[in-house]
């Protein structure tokens, strides 16, 4: 049977997504509150750290500048988030892609769709207002607004959310192979917010491990838009950034191909 593969077809998809945490709001609530605290934690900490110093800047940060900093990758962390290895974990659970797997549509596309759903409630619900907000913060600190780099910024979050959707997409295929994601999910989410700078800056780590963070795709899907907003990627190390980012997302999207033609293969529908 053809596949159909029309914006018409996937659109719902995403506007179900939409529809189902717009009715969910409560829960919106209480993540947002949960960040807030990790946001004010982390203020504090970072507080402590400055004031402990001798000199006013760190790695090339500001107190200030690392305010914006922990905002901007928080709101990034929060516009990008495309964890579908949960729902293809749960479908091959419950025995749902089945059902899924024989409808005359991309299960790729389909999925990218729905996080797309996540995508627009988070950009709208949250990240329109708090980008704004963290933007007059960050002039009334600095003084200066570069609308490039809040054009560069932006193409690298969309770069960013593609990454991360094809680094989730291949962490949700195991599942095929894995019946229980829970504990290896924890493992790959320690590891996602660590090294992608959400946490710490990945200039703050040493120089041999900063190279290497800065060329897996970890730190393309948070840290490199941070930086460019911040104006601290300019020039050629901006552009460099920018293909690092578009080389992972073909990369990734050439091992969930090969994935998904290796495990197909061997899926075990469980439930249903």
């Amino acid at each position: 049977m053809r596949r159909k593969d029309s914006l018409k077809t996937y659109l719902p998809f995403a506007l179900n997504v939409f529809q189902k945490n717009l009715s969910y709001r409560a829960n919106a609530i209480i993540f947002i509150f949960g960040d807030v605290m990790m946001l004010a934690v982390s203020y504090y900490l970072w507080k402590a750290v400055y004031g402990s110093s001798s000199g006013s800047i760190i790695k090339g940060f500001t107190l200030n500048e690392m305010i914006i900093y922990i905002l901007i990758s928080s709101i990034t962390s929060l516009v990008i988030s495309v964890d579908v290895a949960f729902d293809i974990s749960s479908e091959v659970k419950d025995g749902s892609i089945a059902i899924n797997l024989i409808r005359p549509i991309s299960y790729e596309k389909r999925m990218l769709f729905q996080g797309l759903g996540n995508i627009l409630y988070n950009f709208v619900v949250v990240f329109m207002g708090a980008f704004i907000v963290i933007t007059m913060l960050f002039y009334h600190y600095t003084g200066k607004l570069n609308i490039m780099n809040f054009i560069f910024y932006f193409l690298s979050i969309i770069m960013g959310m593609l990454i991360k959707f094809y680094y989730s997409y291949c962490f949700g295929l195991l599942s095929f192979k894995i019946t229980n994601m829970w504990g290896l999910s924890q493992v790959m989410g320690a590891i996602s917010n660590l090294l992608s700078g959400t946490l710490i800056p990945i200039v703050f780590f040493p120089e041999i491990l900063q190279k290497l963070f800065n060329f897996l795709p970890f730190g393309s899907m948070i840290y490199t838009p941070t930086m460019i907003y911040l104006g601290k990627l300019t020039g050629v190390d901006m552009i460099k950034s920018l293909i690092i980012q578009a080389v992972w997302i073909f990369i990734l999207i050439g091992i969930a191909k090969l994935m998904w033609k290796t495990l197909i293969k061997k899926l075990t529908i469980l439930g249903g």
